[in-house]
């Protein structure tokens, strides 16, 4: 609400100032920026027999200046075979940034970090088909999603959302969050590391096809063969899929007196 209402209030402040013909100056822009430096982004899939990936893809953004986002999406299916089959993506992210002060005078800057996992698992119930315990079973899982941001070998903040899980027959929406975690800190240079897993298993089943899915991607650019196995969430909205990361450094509040 606060946030809001900052918002609110810098928009009367702006729209006034267009009429106030040049007596007020702009308002400043963030007291800190963070700089984007080296960079190690890598996502492996893996696959066998009956199975696929489909995207994988790491997204380094920065909408504001003092403001990182890092987002890892991807998806992993595994079908029913004369054998089993699995597939899995494995995401790794090392960020190297510097955070730097945008003019004299401002108090030591503020860090905060915040993740997210949103996305589906699901796997099929062969018992449906034949009405007794007949096939092999599945499982999909994501996780773990984790981040931290460090110097040197001394870690200054990190999250880990929390892992998950489903085997026979099972469904699930993940829309799962870690943070805001924040501290105090210094200008100059930082790493940011983060990492998240995916992966689909699915026993051997040659009479009643069965899938198990991970799928965390908006457009997973799976083959239209998996079309069925994504039906359970076909209407689900799918735009914030994926595990994503934001940094963001801010001007320290001031202390109070007195405490």
């Amino acid at each position: 609400m606060r946030y809001r209402r900052w918002l609110l209030l810098a928009g009367l402040v702006l729209s006034l100032g267009s009429a106030a013909v040049g007596a007020a100056d702009a308002p400043p822009g963030p007291a800190y920026k963070i700089v984007l430096r080296s960079r190690h982004a890598e996502v492996t899939p893996t696959r066998t027999r009956e199975a696929q990936t489909g995207g994988g893809s790491i997204i380094v953004e920065q909408p504001e200046p003092n403001t990182v986002v890092v987002t890892m999406r991807g998806s992993a299916v595994a079908g029913s075979d004369c054998s089993a089959s699995d597939a899995a993506m494995n995401f790794i992210l090392e960020q190297e940034v510097d955070i730097v002060p945008t003019r004299d005078g401002v108090r030591p800057p503020r860090i905060g970090l915040v993740g997210r996992v949103v996305g589906t698992l699901q796997v099929t119930d062969p018992c449906k088909f034949c009405g007794k315990d007949c096939k092999p079973c599945g499982s999909a899982e994501q996780g773990p999603a984790a981040a931290c941001l460090s110097v040197g070998d001394a870690i200054v903040l990190s999250i880990g959302v929390a892992s998950s899980a489903v085997s026979c027959g099972q469904e699930s929406a993940i829309n799962f969050r870690d943070g805001p975690v924040e501290t105090p800190a210094v200008p100059g240079c930082y790493r940011l590391a983060g990492s998240f897993h995916i992966g689909a298993s699915q026993g051997k089943g040659v009479w009643h096809r069965q899938a198990a899915v991970a799928d965390f991607d908006p457009a997973p650019e799976l083959d239209a063969f998996w079309a069925d196995a994504l039906k359970p969430f076909r209407a689900v909205p799918r735009g914030e899929f994926g595990f994503k990361v934001v940094l963001r450094v801010v001007e320290d509040a001031p202390a109070v007196v007195g405490k």
